[in-house]
């Protein structure tokens, strides 16, 4: 495997077993310095006859230049050691060609025309797109992209196409398939822009003999994102593009179904609004295998005082929770109107009538320790809401009594818990030191 980072060193590391070094003192088999930047991208690939491929490495540096790295000798681990011992002062010899992009390089891509012809190195930076015969070390084509900040990533897609040829033979309605090659191309300024390749694999074949043929690959389509793109990558099947942000989201694109290009079918009349034809459109359309099923969560509906709360009629909406004689409602409402400071409002302004359920509530469940830290406040301002009331119903004032002797027997009662606890303490304190004696 290889490694290449900020210090502008590419390492090959031996992962057969036979390393050089244990632990942190494990050491590359080589390293293959030359960039005077951080690479920031490396690519392998292979080219010649089934009994003569030879393996190079492509880096792309901030230096602005692409490498090509012969990594003969390098193939089989026996022959690790012995190339590390005899290459330790010619690492330079191994560069085979050094490119010229004219802007820091972000990315690389290889792409292979065919099993004979050298494969092409595709190199990003800056907001340029160029192309590289990397044995010659010539540039072969150099694409001004739509881009208005730095390109960080490419991928190369191949989708299938349909064509229909009247003077062709054809079984049937079979419609003869052709696959295309797309370019896309992903930048910080948010854009993926998506360019024609088939010019890479059905180059003419007089211009592939001269050696450098010229690309032209043109601009088809763009998309525009929210985000700053750092990273493309297509599904093996080419149906789905991800794309990673500079704010870490990764987001998924699903290509549409393929629909074969040039078959007739038959046109369809627009439906007339308010029919029902019009009303039931859809109704049988059913998900394909690929599709995603997005299952949408109904609307719950608001209760009674929620609807309330959000007119801010907080008198009203505590006397809805109130009929409810729902402890957990009633308790909800009441810490709601306290985080929006309208606990006095919802309390003031009642009669005999709204102020009994609400005095009853309080009394019955002040003891209770879920309710107690919230309820203590809300008698505590019952009673000055209506202490210049006091005597002037003898229902109120039998609540208010009850409400004063709960408050009484809790108090006792806490108390007595105080003394017991007090008490355990003592025994116990005095079982430590009588056991620490002995």
């Amino acid at each position: 495997c290889y490694t290449y980072g900020d210090d502008a060193v590419l390492r090959i590391w031996d992962l057969s077993g036979d390393m050089l070094g244990m632990g942190d003192n494990v050491t590359p088999a080589i390293s293959l310095k030359g960039h005077g930047d951080a690479i920031r991208s490396c690519v392998c690939y292979t080219y010649g006859e089934k009994n003569d491929e030879k393996s190079f490495l492509v880096t792309g540096s901030y230096d602005h230049t692409v490498r090509l790295w012969d990594l003969e000798g390098l193939t089989k681990s026996s022959d690790l050691k012995d190339t590390n011992a005899m290459h330790d002062n010619d690492e330079s010899e191994r560069c085979m060609s050094v490119m010229n992009h004219g802007a820091p390089v972000e990315t690389l891509l290889v792409v292979h025309p065919s099993k004979k012809d050298v494969p092409i190195i595709i190199s990003a930076g800056g907001t340029t797109i160029k192309l590289w015969n990397p044995s010659l070390g010539t540039c072969l084509s150099t694409i001004q992209t739509k881009h208005s900040k730095t390109i960080t990533s490419l991928c190369l897609a191949s989708l299938i196409r349909g064509e229909q040829d009247d003077d062709e033979v054809r079984d049937g309605d079979e419609v003869k398939k052709m696959i295309v090659k797309r370019l896309i191309s992903g930048g910080l300024d948010g854009l993926i822009r998506i360019y024609s390749a088939d010019e890479i694999f059905h180059q003419a074949v007089e211009d592939v003999k001269k050696g450098t043929p010229k690309y032209n690959l043109q601009f088809l389509h763009g998309v525009k994102t929210s985000q700053p793109i750092t990273a493309l990558a297509i599904s093996p099947d080419n149906t789905r593009l991800v794309v990673g942000s500079s704010t870490g989201y990764v987001t998924v694109r699903q290509r549409a179904k393929y629909v074969a290009q040039g078959v007739k079918r038959k046109a369809k009349s627009d439906l007339r609004a308010g029919t029902y034809s019009y009303f039931m459109r859809g109704a049988g359309v059913e998900a394909d295998t690929d599709d995603h099923i997005i299952m949408l969560q109904k609307k719950k509906k608001l209760k009674d005082y929620d609807v309330l709360l959000q007119k801010f009629r907080y008198s009203d909406a505590l006397d809805k929770a109130l009929a409810m004689r729902d402890s957990k409602a009633i308790i909800s409402v009441l810490e709601e109107l306290g985080r929006r400071r309208g606990l006095v409002t919802a309390l003031s302004n009642r009669d005999e009538e709204t102020l009994e359920p609400l005095l009853a509530f309080t009394t019955s469940f002040i003891s209770n320790p879920r309710y107690t830290p919230l309820l203590i406040g809300v008698a505590n301002q019952l009673c000055d809401i209506y202490s210049n009331v006091f005597g002037q119903s003898d229902t109120i004032d039998e609540y208010f009594e009850k409400l004063q002797i709960h408050v009484k027997n809790e108090c006792k009662t806490q108390s007595s818990l105080l003394h017991l606890i007090g008490q355990i303490d003592a025994v116990m304190y005095a079982a430590e030191t009588s056991g620490n004696e002995v």
